[in-house]
């Protein structure tokens, strides 16, 4: 496997296109996983590549994307980038582009947040999003553990230690989510035997 990451990769979109038409040219595109990362933040994969980049890209047969949610609410989303809290809509629209082309798309979501009082209501409302995209997808989504490392435990500020301890209070939410939408055998699936239902096309 070649893991293209960053990161965010599509700073540079045209690095899958050119790993795939190197790989092809070696034979080594049935032989060699590529995967790339992508933490939503951008569209560039749009603006720039052609459609021939695109074509290369959707018809590669052993490619993986995994796209990384930055929170589960506005809030959230915010508290871990520093972005503008309208931004955390855009994560939801990039992804649904990118499996529309028929990528093989996997997501992991960071729960960190500051605030709990709205925990599970907005839990709900990340899953009901994510089902809207593709009823599966969060089948294919695994929440982030972020721990803290010792070498920066002397600078982590009180906000920054309490959102470490509330994701494990989101963590707990998603799974009463998944719980109440999917039977245990769904559940148990291996991520890669789950089927995303969104057609296909070029």
């Amino acid at each position: 496997m070649i893991d293209l990451t960053g990161g965010q990769p599509d700073l540079i979109p045209e690095w899958v296109p050119w790993m795939m038409t190197e790989l092809k040219e070696r034979g080594l595109e049935h032989q060699i996983y590529l995967w790339s990362d992508d933490n939503l933040s951008n569209d560039y994969f749009w603006q720039f590549l052609s459609d021939s980049d695109l074509e290369l890209i959707a018809a590669y047969p052993n490619y993986g994307r995994v796209c990384c949610f930055k929170g589960f609410n506005s809030e959230s989303f915010a508290f871990n980038t520093r972005a503008e809290p309208d931004l955390f809509n855009r994560q939801f629209q990039l992804i649904k582009r990118l499996l529309e082309l028929g990528i093989d798309i996997y997501a992991y979501a960071t729960f960190t947040t500051p605030a709990v009082s709205e925990i599970a209501a907005d839990m709900t409302r990340f899953v009901d999003r994510l089902q809207e995209i593709d009823y599966n997808l969060p089948l294919r989504t695994v929440p982030l553990e972020i721990q803290m490392f010792t070498p920066i435990k002397e600078r982590l500020n009180d906000g920054i230690q309490v959102a470490l301890k509330n994701q494990y209070l989101a963590i707990e939410a998603w799974k009463t989510e998944l719980e109440s939408r999917y039977s245990s055998i769904e559940r148990s699936q291996s991520i890669t035997d789950v089927t995303l239902h969104t057609k296909q096309f070029l």
